[in-house]
């Protein structure tokens, strides 16, 4: 571990202790939640019970049908108003935008303007979901408000393709828009607040996600688990108690320009490979960045991580790429735990509390050239010298005996 030991308040075998300590508390806590989100999900009924079921309807409405023909006749008359009330319309619990284009109810605050474009009117506070492919759903500015019922999905998407949602606010749902086998999906410009999750994605693929703001939710930001080849670009998403963005059971997704402020945990990938993570504003998050575990191949780069817990912790994760990433005045810049194989250099380590963790963990800090800078340096090895104008220091930079980075550089980075 990579300490300014004049200054260290605890042994290492005390620090130690707490970190292993605070890694069994996280992995039982996402354990809870991935618990919590699995009993969010609608429990299957016994054919048993769907059967006995029917038969009790049926039973009370021969008794209710019994009761109707003994009693009088209260039919309108036409030609006397005063006999007999009206039908009243039936009141739905959704709006469809269905197949064959049309709105139900037709005195839904949503205009047909084209054939495959929709215009919000005014603010909606009934769930859409959403029966036709290949249209355009603009908000106007308008709000989507729920009631904060369980299960409820503000917009659902569930088996669509190339359906674009923009401009319209969310709020008050247990998933903002909702997308379950869903392909090429445009989510843009949207505010997604005070739902339990701002954007819910499972076996969907190809969609994209991008100059969304996304506050407040009191679960999730965006959930993506079981999907591919998604692009989460140019969001603002702050204020978030769980994780921010989760990424679970998922490949080949991109995670680029995302401003992330003010969160707990921002960027979780659980179980996830080949991922992208690049070209973030990660900042004064209040426990982790980016959080990696047991997930292989990915590449962070270029991410401004300041004023975190801490900025990229790994666990139980192997062979991902950490290079050019700006890791500065966080209680931890880099926490590798059971996790080995990993490549790390071009890196800018500044003032952290402590630069790096290590615990049972060998990895390359170099590419064979050049490594990272390390902003304690000069006071750690306080009589290295430059090597002939090259920009990196005779003197490797050790962090335990199995984790040296041997060309550490004179100067930042970038």
């Amino acid at each position: 571990m990579t300490v300014k030991d004049k200054k260290a308040k605890k042994s290492w075998k005390e620090r130690l202790k707490e970190k292993q300590i605070k890694h069994q508390k996280a992995l039982e806590a996402h354990r809870k939640r991935m618990e919590m989100d699995a009993a969010r999900k609608p429990r299957k009924i016994s054919k048993g019970k769907i059967l006995m079921a029917l038969c009790l309807v049926a039973l009370v409405l021969g008794f209710f049908v019994a009761w109707q023909s003994t009693q009088p006749s209260n039919q309108s008359n036409p030609s006397n108003p005063s006999q007999g009330e009206p039908t009243q319309p039936t009141i739905l619990n959704f709006i469809y935008i269905l197949a064959d284009g049309k709105i139900e109810p037709e005195t839904a605050s949503i205009l047909r303007v084209k054939d495959t474009q929709y215009r919000f009117t005014a603010d909606v506070s009934l769930p859409i979901i959403v029966e036709r492919d290949n249209i355009v759903i603009d908000g106007a500015g308008y709000t989507l408000q729920g009631s904060n019922v369980y299960g409820s999905r503000g917009i659902d998407l569930t088996d669509r393709n190339n359906v674009t949602v923009k401009n319209l606010t969310i709020k008050g749902f247990d998933y903002g828009i909702y997308l379950a086998s869903a392909s090429n999906i445009i989510l843009s410009k949207n505010n997604l607040t005070e739902n339990y999750c701002g954007i819910w994605l499972t076996y969907s693929s190809n969609n994209i996600i991008s100059a969304n703001t996304i506050t407040k939710n009191d679960g999730y930001g965006i959930w993506i688990k079981n999907s591919e080849s998604n692009k989460i670009y140019e969001n603002t998403i702050t204020l978030h108690a769980n994780y921010t963005i989760y990424i679970g059971s998922s490949k080949d997704n991109i995670i680029n320009d995302n401003l992330l402020t003010n969160n707990s945990l921002s960027i979780f990938l659980y179980l996830s490979d080949n991922n992208t993570i690049s070209h973030n504003n990660i900042m004064a998050n209040g426990n982790i960045g980016i959080y990696l575990y047991s997930s292989y191949n990915n590449a962070i780069s270029q991410n401004n991580i300041t004023a975190n817990r801490e900025g990229i912790q790994l666990s139980s994760s192997s062979k991902n790429l950490i290079i050019k990433n700006h890791l500065a005045h966080n209680d931890i810049g880099l926490d590798l735990s059971d996790s080995s194989s990993n490549v790390i250099y071009h890196n800018n380590f500044i003032d952290n509390v402590d630069h790096v963790f290590i615990l049972n963990s060998t990895n390359a800090w170099d590419d064979g050239k050049e490594g990272n800078y390390w902003s304690n340096y000069k006071e750690k090895y306080p009589d290295a010298e430059e090597i002939d104008g090259s920009g990196i220091w005779d003197t490797a930079y050790v962090i335990d005996e199995n984790n040296r980075d041997r060309y550490p550089k004179v100067n930042p980075n970038f």
